[in-house]
């Protein structure tokens, strides 16, 4: 079961952080942070959070009652609590009277209790929205695939994936985000003069109509949006840039496919914040093995480990069993793709994903295994595989 996905709305860094420890029960997941701005109305809107937790000390103004109500014409189908250490019948009427419904203390309150009160009032707002016949918007989720090291078929499977999800009758935007050595254009031999680059300096800044102008629509039915070609304009883009190009896509595609460089840096950080789910990409051996280590812990360390699904990919025979993997890190492995070089040749070379250069073989197979697991996940729904057709012919005698 999906978790409850949760906003903390605070301009305070420090009360963020003490929202962010209350909430401990792993039903709920936190989706982001944001404050009271029309940027972050925006992004609010774009994540399509199910509770925002609005956090403020001291006496609540007026602007934030306001900034409530405007916020649920936009979004109604929000669930917003206050959150406050000055609580009373006065502070609780008038939120109610803005569309707040419920008022919990900062202090003097049990994570559980706290986490409780949450569930509950979530509970309820479902129910109302249930018996009202509103239905509830499909949420765009921005999909994250990393491989600490090259070489572990990364840009591959992200390719492929996004291919599958397109086929699938999903909206889906590929986003390249190896700025200096991205490849995905060239794996998918796609002859385009703009990129992330291009965008990001347009006068007309960054908007939905100018993302669609600069990426490129695929033959799959998926748009991709390149990195540059050359490597030396990759600090033309900045983590502000690749946070609000995430933002302002996710009203308009059901999957954000993001494909990743092997190396942590600025961008890649906030990428992370900015998705739902992080695919680890990485092979049967010992390599591989200590690099996901290292990469668990950064992300550990940086609040991400939730996030984390791990993908073995070109799996062989090895010393490294996927049980090494699932005993390291306490946690099964998503899903386990055999190797199939040439295939990922072929693809390569072609320009082609590996769906589309050799449907039949293992490595198609697995990434088509893959996005279905992945759509399943999301929806509950498992995708109708089609029945392979019977060949005629004459029966001997």
């Amino acid at each position: 079961m999906e978790k409850i996905n949760l906003l903390v709305l605070s301009d305070d860094l420090d009360l963020r952080i003490e929202i962010k420890n209350l909430v401990s029960d792993e039903a709920f997941a936190i989706s982001g942070y944001s404050d009271f701005t029309p940027d972050g109305k925006t992004k609010i809107v774009n994540k399509f959070p199910e509770v925002v937790l609005c956090a403020v000390k001291g006496e609540v103004p007026e602007s934030v009652f306001t900034f409530v109500q405007d916020l649920l014409v936009v979004a109604r189908e929000t669930t917003v609590i206050l959150v406050n250490d000055n609580i009373s019948v006065d502070l609780v009427n008038k939120a109610a009277q803005y569309g707040i419904r419920k008022v919990l203390p900062i202090y003097g309150i049990e994570s559980a209790e706290f986490s409780e009160n949450i569930r509950t009032v979530y509970t309820l707002e479902q129910q109302r929205v249930l018996d009202n016949n509103e239905s509830k918007k499909v949420r765009c989720k921005a999909l994250g695939f990393f491989g600490g090291k090259g070489g572990t078929g990364k840009t591959t499977l992200a390719i492929g994936v996004a291919a599958s999800l397109a086929k699938s009758g999903k909206r889906v935007m590929l986003l390249d985000l190896d700025l200096q050595f991205g490849d995905v254009a060239m794996a998918l031999d796609l002859d385009t003069k703009n990129s992330i680059v291009d965008l990001v300096q347009d006068r007309g800044g960054i908007t939905i109509e100018n993302i669609n102008a600069f990426a490129v629509e695929h033959s799959s039915g998926m748009s991709v949006l390149c990195a540059p070609k050359s490597s030396e304009f990759a600090d033309f883009v900045t983590p502000n840039h690749v946070e609000k190009i995430i933002d302002i896509m996710r009203p308009y595609y059901e999957y954000i496919i993001v494909d990743f460089p092997s190396a942590f840096n600025d961008v890649t950080i906030t990428a992370c914040e900015n998705c739902e789910e992080l695919y680890l990409i990485y092979n049967n051996e010992i390599l591989s093995l200590n690099n996901a280590k290292i990469c668990y812990t950064i992300l550990d360390q940086l609040h991400q480990r939730e996030k984390i699904r791990f993908v073995l990919n070109k799996v062989e025979k090895s010393l490294v069993k996927q049980k090494d993997f699932e005993e390291m890190f306490a946690q099964g492995i998503f899903i386990s793709i055999p190797a199939d070089y040439p295939t990922a040749l072929l693809s390569i070379n072609k320009g082609q994903a590996a769906t589309v250069a050799q449907p039949k073989s293992s490595l198609a197979k697995g990434i088509t295994e893959m996005a279905d697991k992945i759509i399943e996940t999301h929806t509950g729904i498992t995708p109708i595989k089609e029945k392979p057709t019977k060949k005629r012919g004459f029966k001997k005698k």
